[in-house]
């Protein structure tokens, strides 16, 4: 296999072959001379793959085990675990579980990221996962306030922002998100002013946007 000029970082992946499974593999002629037996009659072995990211080397890794070892060992959880020297595996508000760069995570690399996640994430612990680790409590999705007025959600769409009139029973008053097309800020503040969602609110940026509306009142008479 040739190694691109980009993969310079070396990630170890260990493989735990029970004791009956490895001399199937020595059957079909599937030879790991540097595994040791250790005391839990578990065969370990030891294999290095070459990437510029752990997500490469852990791609690399799935197809070398994929295509040499998985028809006698089957699925790779709790056999194949690659390590994490650079520490790229870091728990943040977009982690993904199922991201290649997280997955077949040893056990020291497990137990940061559990701590990391202070109770958001554990291990994963069915016969077949998809990861790692799993989530423990939804994540929560998140609103990012652009002005006073407009806020874009996790999934980019932004919404105004309007109060309506006070409600006559209980004296409150009522807030209304109105869904924008715009996927800008400074699209979304022309939008409000043309739309005239702003008539009847101190909207920040009036000012600012009012000799664009002026202009195209202008041109509409």
């Amino acid at each position: 296999m040739m190694m691109k000029l980009n993969d310079f970082q070396k990630y170890d992946v260990t493989l735990l072959i029970p004791y009956e499974k490895y001399f199937e593999l020595i059957y079909e002629t599937k030879y790991l001379l540097e595994a040791r037996l250790n005391s839990d009659r578990i065969f370990v072995a030891q294999k290095s793959f070459f990437g510029c990211n752990r997500r490469t080397a852990v791609s690399k890794a799935s197809d070398w085990y994929n295509k040499a070892l998985k028809k006698v060992l089957g699925h790779p959880h709790n056999k194949m675990f690659v390590n994490d020297p650079c520490g790229e595996v870091v728990y943040d508000q977009g982690f993904v579980c199922t991201d290649l760069r997280n997955k077949y995570l040893d056990d020291p690399t497990i137990d940061r990221l559990i701590k990391e996640a202070g109770g958001d994430l554990g291990r994963e612990d069915t016969k077949t996962p998809a990861a790692s680790v799993k989530r423990l409590r939804k994540r929560r999705k998140q609103e990012v306030q652009l002005t006073d007025r407009l806020i874009q959600s996790s999934g980019g769409t932004i919404y105004y922002k309007m109060t309506e009139l006070c409600d006559s029973k209980t004296g409150r008053s009522k807030v209304r998100k109105i869904k924008l097309a715009s996927k800008s800020l400074i699209k979304a503040k022309k939008e409000v002013v043309r739309r005239g969602l702003d008539r009847f609110e101190n909207f920040a940026d009036t000012k600012e946007l009012l000799p664009l509306k002026l202009s195209t009142s202008a041109k509409a008479a």
